[in-house]
């Protein structure tokens, strides 16, 4: 206050410290990650799909986003998500009763071999292959080259792990990246061995070596056919409407000219 001598500030009021960052409440993040969408923030609704990143979406919410291209992103098409196939956890309870107390932090969600909740206390995974959602602790366990809940042949590089931490989103950016190059190497080889692309490359070759002239002699000539073709068959279907030479007056007969 006034430096009167009445009063004496303390360091508090004089020096301004610096505030400690607010700590996330790690269940609440937890929540925020695994039971809504990382698009639109809506409650997770089925049909839920993921990215080769572990994010869980719903399918609606990633439909309006590629409609629309609200923002920059790596999902541009359908083909970039998978559609996960889930096992739904009998005991959750999603409506509100006033007598019953609702376990907020409980999953919609388990795993179909352990019963484990899909709520963030366990790592979880999913396949490319076929889309099932399955603990971790699972293929660790009990490795296996079948799926444990659909038996399709699938291969442990293609699992993603769901809502991974930062160690895991850098391995998972390295594997996405991998298997865009693999698909293009395959796009490429595929359009070689095709013999019809190698015409379509070989007659656009002659084209571009033969120079603007021969191009407009070849419009030329392929619009001139386009018009005898025109009238010949304009004469199946048509009476010729040309106005005839009449006669000489004096030998001009109405019966027969």
């Amino acid at each position: 206050m006034g430096g009167d001598g009445g009063s004496i500030p303390t360091r508090c009021e004089l020096v301004k410290e610096k505030k400690e960052p607010e700590k996330k409440n790690r269940d609440q993040d937890m929540v925020g990650k695994w039971q809504h969408c990382a698009l639109s923030g809506h409650q997770l609704v089925k049909p839920i799909v993921s990215c080769a990143l572990g994010r869980l979406y719903n399918k609606e919410a990633v439909i309006n986003h590629i409609l629309e291209r609200t923002s920059k992103s790596y999902i541009k098409k359908l083909s970039d998500v998978v559609e996960l196939q889930l096992t739904e956890n009998k005991n959750f309870r999603s409506e509100v009763k006033a007598d019953l107390y609702i376990d907020h932090y409980a999953a919609p969600f388990i795993c179909p071999v352990l019963g484990l909740e899909m709520s963030g206390r366990y790592r979880f995974v999913y396949n490319l292959a076929c889309g099932c959602v399955v603990s971790e602790r699972v293929t660790i366990e009990i490795p296996s080259p079948t799926c444990h809940k659909c038996g399709k042949a699938i291969s442990e590089e293609d699992n993603i792990v769901i809502n991974g931490n930062e160690e895991d989103l850098k391995a998972l950016t390295i594997k996405m990246k991998r298997r865009k190059e693999k698909q293009r190497a395959e796009k490429k080889q595929r359009n070689e061995d095709d013999p019809k692309t190698e015409g379509s490359k070989k007659t656009k070759k002659n084209d571009s070596q033969a120079g603007p002239s021969s191009k407009k002699l070849k419009t030329s000539e392929e619009s001139k056919n386009k018009f005898e073709e025109r009238d010949s068959y304009k004469k199946l279907f048509h009476k010729n409407t040309a106005p005839k030479d009449k006669a000489h007056w004096v030998t001009f007969n109405p019966y027969y000219n």
